[in-house]
């Protein structure tokens, strides 16, 4: 299943038209039309953000579809979600990217 076609189902189930949908979230129903055939790419962020709360979907479906991640990126990003807070902050440190908050990283030598 496509984007696009989780965001179909989605607004379907809820009972919202197209129009429902653009005016929710600040678009034309020719923008959502749009986004359900699968230009998903040109979204904002902040549309993704109205859209997710419209259609109750989670923001993250966006970064993780197979329209935009390549299966090594998807596998990744998996192998990280799963890993220990310990595992995924020594990664962070690679990446030189802040860490998370919670257990100490102490511990954790690399």
């Amino acid at each position: 299943m496509t984007i696009g076609d989780l965001l179909s189902k989605k607004r379907k189930e809820l009972g919202l038209t197209l129009e429902d949908v653009g005016k929710s979230v600040g678009v034309s129903k020719a923008t959502v039309s749009r986004w359900e055939s699968g230009d998903i790419h040109k979204m904002k962020r902040d549309k993704i953000a109205s859209l997710s709360a419209t259609l109750s979907i989670d923001p993250l479906v966006f970064l993780s579809s197979p329209e935009i991640l390549s299966s090594q990126e998807r596998e990744l990003l998996q192998a990280y979600r799963s890993a220990d807070i310990v595992t995924r902050n020594n990664i962070r440190k690679m990446l030189d990217l802040p860490l998370e908050k919670g257990e100490s990283t102490e511990s954790s030598a690399m």
